[in-house]
């Protein structure tokens, strides 16, 4: 018999012990739920297990008397909901009290629906001794986790900043209705605009103090790097990246600021939005090396960062010590170089001559960009295509696709285009072309205005060649 005595014993400690060690051993729950006091504590862990070697010989009448001191302390009560609550006066009334969020409730003789109500549906705690209808699907009786709303809330921080999403979104009725599908409970986490703007603010501001102290903390000097760019709605805009090597002896790497910038774009004007940062971040005491591309505002814009170090006090730097240029745009350079020789700007160019039309223009450069042979050719074919919606729809929908489609079995994509500003484009550009010869090929054929930049044999092999060398 004494086996199966420590068997009911062991189901009666974890019946009692399981739902406290969920919410007090837990180090996530929830900022607005005040910690429980010392006292509080003590009477809830009179019903976990002892910590002894011995609990499992202890007797079925030690249990009994455990069992009958519990509720004596309860002031008679025996039922579950006095483990989870305690016993307090209002206006001369008496309440039960959660020990777990503080919420009270009037005691109205034996009855006690209202505090098993609130245990159930605010934390999922069920009576132990309530007899569970096994008819029912699990789902029923599936005891929900408690949802720390201030977690929830920046998550959707990240979700709104991840996908530029609108800040009014959170106020979208189609995402309310997902959320309460989920959980009715985790609808509270929908604020409206102002106060997840708010919210985004206040990210911000944690994620600026926590770089502030890893900066402190660094064991190099600080290396900052920053370049312009125009944003999609066609604003001039700044990035200011640090990097430096952490406390666990790593590259570390941070954006700081994201800034506008006004007006022309002069090494002073750019050190006056550089500074100001490296200042708010104490790292002007720290500053290592700068690295950039080969812009000459970039280097005025150390020049004026020296002299306002300077001007304040701070020991300067020789601006073209600390100079570094951007492996990225050297490459870039050096594969145009290599590519269409050293005057490759000049291939968009047109000579300023009067009363020229725009199609003798365009005529112009698609020769010049013709004379670089099969990469030429290519740019030309695939910023025909690029040129207008109509002709990328063709591309993508015409005869020659529905002739394919048996063999190819895939969509067309658009072709994709060189630029100026990365070295990787025009690789990206020949990788397209491998890939999808036979449609490009096909094309150019139904398209009397690229009959002369109709790839050959002899294109195609010098296509590989480069693809091959540069890859």
């Amino acid at each position: 018999m004494q086996p199966q005595k420590k068997q009911r014993l062991t189901t009666l400690e974890n019946n009692s012990s399981r739902p406290l060690d969920r919410y007090l051993s837990s180090s996530t729950s929830s900022s607005s739920i005040p910690p429980a006091s010392s006292s509080e504590i003590d009477e809830i862990n009179l019903t976990s297990a002892p910590s002894s070697p011995t609990t499992a010989s202890i007797s079925i009448s030690q249990t009994t008397t455990a069992s009958a001191s519990i509720s004596q302390t309860n002031v008679g009560k025996s039922s579950y909901i006095w483990n989870h609550g305690t016993k307090t006066s209002q206006n001369g009334k008496d309440r039960w009290q959660c020990s777990l969020c503080r919420q009270s409730y009037a005691l109205s003789g034996s009855s006690t629906t209202n505090q098993r109500e609130h245990l159930k549906s605010h934390h999922g705690i069920y009576d132990s001794k309530e007899p569970v209808d096994t008819r029912q699907s699990n789902i029923d009786n599936y005891q929900r986790p408690p949802i720390r709303l201030d977690i929830l809330r920046k998550l959707i921080v990240e979700w709104i900043v991840d996908r530029r999403h609108s800040f009014n979104e959170t106020q979208s009725e189609a995402l309310r209705k997902i959320f309460e599908y989920l959980d009715p409970r985790s609808t509270k986490a929908l604020m409206s605009a102002k106060t997840t703007r708010r919210d985004v603010t206040n990210c911000f501001q944690i994620a600026k103090t926590m770089i502030k102290e890893r900066l402190s903390l660094a064991r190099s000097r600080i290396h900052i790097s920053y370049d312009l760019w125009t944003s999609p709605n066609h604003k001039a805009m700044i990035a200011i990246v640090a990097h430096w090597m952490g406390e666990d002896y790593k590259v570390k790497t941070a954006l700081l600021a994201v800034k506008e910038v006004y007006g022309e774009h002069t090494g002073s004007s750019i050190a006056d939005i550089v500074y100001p940062v490296m200042k708010e971040y104490d790292i002007h005491r720290r500053f290592g090396y700068f690295v950039g591309d080969n812009a000459t505002n970039n280097d005025t814009s150390l020049q004026h960062l020296d002299s306002r170090m300077r001007e304040e006090g701070y020991d300067g730097f020789e601006p073209e010590n600390r100079r570094l240029r951007c492996f990225a745009h050297e490459m870039q350079i050096a594969v145009k170089g290599l590519l269409f020789g050293p005057n490759v700007k000049e291939l968009e160019e047109y000579p300023a001559t009067a009363e020229v039309t725009e199609k003798e223009k365009l005529e112009y450069e698609k020769k010049k960009w013709r004379a670089f042979g099969a990469i030429g050719k290519l740019h030309n074919v695939v910023k025909y295509i690029r040129g207008s919606p109509q002709r990328r729809e063709a591309y993508s929908k015409s005869i020659v696709r529905e002739q394919l489609e048996k063999l190819a079995k895939k969509k067309l994509k658009v072709p994709v285009m060189d630029n100026d500003t990365r070295w990787g484009s025009v690789m990206d550009m020949v990788d397209y072309a491998r890939e999808n010869r036979q449609y490009l090929h096909m094309y150019c054929l139904d398209t009397a205005e690229l009959d002369e930049d109709r790839l050959t044999d002899q294109d195609w092999i010098d296509l590989d060649a480069v693809w091959h060398y540069y890859k």
